[in-house]
């Protein structure tokens, strides 16, 4: 299948990106072969595209995966995509919002496991993200791009002030890399900041158990909206507790209470939530 120069795309269909929508589009060819490289899917794989946009990814992807399920919000980029740009039947374009899409139905009609490959916008980015993140028993693999400093905060270390709720969500949930950077002359409109693209290998179950993920992530963005204090009085926010039992629970838990938030690693920040959690049940009975 020809795959038509997105520059020329934009010309001739006289393409005005809405900036409502976060829409940037990769208009170099060697980054979106990279991309499709980076990938490293094969002829048995189904492919989840997030924002199709003018399909240079969509086409790529097209011939190297057994089927590709492209969505695009934008319903003039769909029809573009369905009438004159994309003319493989192994593609399916979908105008539909990438929140609002069955992932899981599409996995179960699939019979197998689906792969996210997407540049998401910046003001859908995280929320996106972890909700897919949470999709480990029907997708295995993503590789997503994002503006610079989302890639940085889901790669952050303990200590960095990039460390966060987003970060822990990640590594809760999945295996993640930095797979490529790629510069803002990659794009069209050009952004103001550079993107990285992430490759991530979900884990069918969380990293560690937790006895409630509800109140899991409540605890951690508790935690990290008073970065600045002492895991000791932060812990206030979340109940009334006995200063006994939060001696007991640190001391249990071989943590220091006067570390802060964003120095704990991922088992400390489970270990608390759970023992909180159970704590907090065992006094409502």
């Amino acid at each position: 299948m020809e795959i038509i120069s997105q520059r020329k795309l934009i010309r001739d269909f006289s393409i005005l990106p809405r900036k409502n929508m976060g829409q940037n589009f990769i208009v170099q060819d060697e980054i979106l072969n990279r991309i499709v490289e980076c990938c490293g899917f094969t002829k048995e794989d189904i492919v989840v595209e997030i924002g199709a946009g003018l399909g240079g990814l969509t086409c790529r992807l097209a011939e190297q995966v057994k089927r590709v399920f492209a969505i695009e919000k934008d319903g003039k980029l769909a029809t573009l995509l369905r009438t004159k740009i994309i003319r493989k039947s192994n593609v399916k374009i979908i105008h539909q919002d990438a929140l609002r899409f069955d992932y899981s139905r599409a996995a179960d009609e699939a019979g197998q496991a689906l792969n996210v490959v997407g540049n998401l916008p910046f003001y859908i980015a995280s929320l996106l993200t972890i909700e897919l993140l949470k999709k480990g028993d029907h997708i295995s693999r993503m590789v997503l791009m994002y503006q610079k400093e989302v890639a940085e905060r889901i790669t952050a270390q303990p200590g960095n002030k990039n460390y966060g709720f987003l970060t822990l969500m990640a590594n809760l949930y999945a295996d993640s890399v930095v797979v490529l950077s790629v510069g803002k002359e990659a794009f069209y409109p050009r952004p103001k900041v550079e993107s990285k693209i992430i490759k991530f290998n979900l884990l069918p179950f969380p990293r560690e158990p937790l006895e409630d993920e509800k109140f899991f992530a409540v605890f951690v963005k508790t935690l990290f909206s008073q970065r600045r204090k002492t895991l000791k009085n932060a812990i206030k926010a979340i109940g009334t507790f006995s200063s006994e039992f939060i001696e007991k629970l640190f001391t249990e838990g071989t943590i220091d209470p006067i570390k802060r938030p964003e120095t704990l690693t991922l088992k400390e920040f489970v270990f608390l939530s759970n023992q909180l959690f159970l704590h907090l049940k065992r006094m409502k009975t």
